[in-house]
């Protein structure tokens, strides 16, 4: 998902390399097959307030499929809330959503993904397998130790424009900016601090700003386990039957 969560995008340098090439060494660079997190959410109002969620994020990439479990586990008026989202080879998305105080699942799809989740300043959209770096991209700055990159994306259903700060150092976007389909920018997602497994640098705290509202959400992993066993986390999690247990 954009933000698995999370939304990270070697070394060397810029000449002549296109838009493209940048996006696509950063796609490879910090790219996980398997993983489970344990995440705490806090949603902060314009005044200050603060609602907090703890949540469990699962991912799976196989030859066929890319997937995303999450799982409301606290507090208790909002426990067992889980979102499930698929991609097939063909790049169709599905996005399943199981409240706990409803029997059954509901899909959701077209305007439903510009839609908050838990209350949050990330939409059904942002939380997505779709990888909204798909579309049409231009360097449009070569900074000392940052790369822009401009991108139309071509299936958001929200976003015109998407300006990423791509690090040349590990191509983690450290900064995504977000426009609306007028050109305003709505929202501001910045990994504020990261981690390194082995050759993987993955984001440890993320905020999502929303420009207008005055408000944020930061994202804070708690503890992160990646490259799993099949075994401990097998392709049924990521079925609609599993999601209904």
């Amino acid at each position: 998902m954009m933000w698995t969560v999370a939304f990270a995008w070697l070394t060397g340098a810029a000449f002549g390399q296109t838009a493209d090439e940048i996006v696509e060494r950063a796609r490879a660079a910090n790219q996980v097959d398997r993983s489970i997190q344990s995440v705490t959410m806090t949603i902060v109002s314009k005044s200050g307030s603060k609602r907090i969620r703890d949540l469990e994020l699962k991912s799976r990439r196989d030859a066929k499929t890319t997937a995303s479990y999450i799982e409301v586990k606290a507090p208790a008026d909002v426990a067992g809330t889980k979102l499930l989202s698929l991609e097939s080879p063909n790049g169709k998305e599905e996005q399943i959503m199981k409240l706990p105080s409803i029997s059954g699942v509901r899909r959701i799809s077209g305007s439903n993904k510009k839609g908050t989740f838990l209350g949050s300043d990330f939409t059904y959209e942002d939380l997505g397998i779709r990888d909204l770096a798909d579309g049409t991209h231009t360097l449009a700055e070569d900074e000392a130790e940052t790369w822009v990159i401009e991108t139309k994306p071509n299936n958001s259903a929200q976003y015109g424009k998407i300006r990423a700060h791509i690090t040349k150092s590990d191509l983690v976007a450290r900064k995504i900016e977000l426009f609306n389909k007028d050109g305003e920018m709505v929202k501001v997602l910045e990994v504020t601090e990261t981690t390194t497994q082995g050759d993987v640098t993955l984001p440890q705290k993320t905020v999502m700003r929303s420009v207008k509202k005055g408000r944020h959400t930061v994202l804070a992993v708690t503890e992160q386990r990646i490259e799993v066993s099949d075994s401990e986390l097998p392709a049924r999690v990521f079925t609609a039957e599993y999601l209904e247990r």
